[in-house]
């Protein structure tokens, strides 16, 4: 009963602030979501290693080995969450490890638990704390007691699946040990006992990690950088992880992902994962750790919430005065020169024009928003942007195009070519600004990227960007609508 007064008191929030239409369409997605997933928890069953399977990882020697402390901070954690914790992380298949816990609870019933296995298990490290010091006081205080080459992050109720460490090792192996290393995860509902809404996470993109902490869990870093980083930081409890990877990934040069479901996050009433309206608090400091980095890297922009918790938006100033004559069309607008070319987009283009920028379309009968341009434009401002693309619909009001970030390998195939309007995607990934593997059926580019050339070929272009260090960039605010 408490959980549906919960969820209706959400709907009910919700519809006052946007709407019935968007709120039907939210719930609409959800269900269509979950039976896309269906058959998830029996394909992960099928990933994870049998027995036999996790033998042979123990026997392997790698070349790099590592000590990794995973940092656990300890707040009166129910009994059985606390040693399902603790049993995933001694059951590694890869054993170099210490498991790091730092407890502030007021109570006895947390260093019962940890102290008995620290005299079965000698990995374990326990610390009981004088006070508590709050998430990020007591993550400090578990990274005080760290000795490994890299440290990693887990909760104290959630768990580390069964070859985990096994497959950042391997990653780890593979060419120059990287500086960071994340994985893919998922969700576990403790009364149901079952996994559910994997997030399948793309290769390492800057833009969408502005957007949402994306990277989240599991997330391993070199220690040294954690603490050149500065640890933890008090003031965005919360979202104290979100703040504490973008520092560490700005000082990274080598940040892998493994696309694997190594990573459970226990779903329950007071967790994030389970309720977001649990901890509000957090959202808020998101935002805050998004404008913090944005700061530190000299970037412009104004961090907004999106009706999503958790899911941002950064508005980047425009300093160009691009006068439209009209937002209906594109007949008559100046300094943009108007590109259309096929779907089969292999074949050359012919450019014509010198105009200060290039829009390339495979729509020639359209309609625009209003911020059309602006977004466009304000993301061009950027030195490090190739190509600024826009969210685009077909006849039928359905993205016209996939929305393709580097390195997602979903099993379920959640694409995002045929989503409806207004439905947001997976992981709300068709409103979110992102780094981008291609172009959408409409982008913007500065003509002198183009250089001298008169013709051009669409995924040629794309890679010579790629290759020069520029980003395909994503802006869900610029949206065109094809016209019937």
């Amino acid at each position: 009963m408490g959980k549906l007064i919960g969820l209706f008191g959400r709907g009910w929030r919700f519809v006052r602030r946007y709407g019935v239409l968007r709120l039907y369409r939210k719930v609409k997605e959800r269900r269509d979501r979950n039976r896309a997933e269906a058959g998830y928890e029996d394909w992960l069953l099928g990933q994870l290693p049998d027995r036999e399977e996790t033998e042979r990882q123990r026997s392997v020697e790698f070349a790099f080995s590592p000590l990794i402390s995973i940092l656990v901070p300890a707040y009166e954690t129910p009994e059985l969450f606390l040693r399902q914790m603790i049993d995933s992380a001694l059951q590694q298949s890869y054993g170099r490890l210490e498991l790091c816990i730092a407890d502030g609870s007021p109570s006895d019933g947390v260093k019962r638990i940890a102290e008995a296995y620290a005299r079965k298990d000698s990995r374990v490290r326990y610390r009981k704390l004088d006070e508590n010091l709050g998430i990020s006081g007591n993550t400090n205080a578990a990274l005080g007691e760290a000795s490994g080459a890299y440290v990693g992050l887990l909760d104290h109720d959630d768990l580390l699946l069964p070859g985990a460490l096994f497959e950042i090792v391997r990653a780890l192996n593979d060419g120059e040990p990287a500086d960071a290393v994340y994985t893919d995860e998922d969700k576990l509902d403790p009364e149901r006992n079952c996994h559910f809404q994997p997030h399948f996470k793309p290769d390492f993109n800057g833009e969408y990690l502005r957007s949402n902490n994306y990277i989240c869990h599991f997330f391993v870093v070199k220690r040294e950088i954690a603490l050149e980083a500065g640890g933890f930081r008090q003031e965005f409890d919360g979202a104290q992880d979100h703040d504490f990877i973008f520092r560490c990934t700005e000082k990274a040069d080598k940040i892998l992902h493994v696309p694997r479901v190594l990573y459970s996050w226990r779903c329950h009433a007071s967790s994030t994962a389970g309720n977001p309206e649990s901890k509000l608090y957090a959202f808020e400091s998101g935002k805050r750790a998004v404008a913090a980095h944005l700061e530190r890297m000299g970037t412009p922009g104004k961090v907004l919430n999106t009706e999503n918790y958790g899911f941002f938006r950064v508005c980047y100033p425009e300093s160009l005065e691009l006068l439209i004559k009209s937002f209906e069309n594109f007949d008559g607008q100046t300094g943009v020169n108007v590109v259309y070319y096929d779907k089969a987009c292999n074949n050359s283009v012919t450019i014509l024009g010198k105009e200060d920028y290039v829009l390339f379309t495979r729509v020639r009968r359209a309609k625009i928003n209003k911020g059309f341009w602006k977004q466009l434009l304000a993301c061009l401002e950027r030195q490090d942007a190739g190509m600024a693309c826009a969210r685009v619909y077909g006849k039928d009001k359905r993205l016209r195009c996939d929305i393709r970030m580097a390195g997602v390998h979903d099993p379920f195939a959640q694409g995002m070519e045929g989503l409806k309007a207004g439905y947001s995607g997976y992981f709300h990934r068709a409103l979110l600004q992102q780094e981008l593997e291609a172009p959408t059926d409409c982008f913007l580019i500065r003509r002198e990227l183009l250089g001298e050339r008169e013709t051009v070929s669409v995924p040629e272009l794309c890679r010579q960007l790629k290759e020069k260090g520029y980003h395909i960039y994503y802006e869900p605010w610029a949206v065109m609508y094809e016209r019937r």
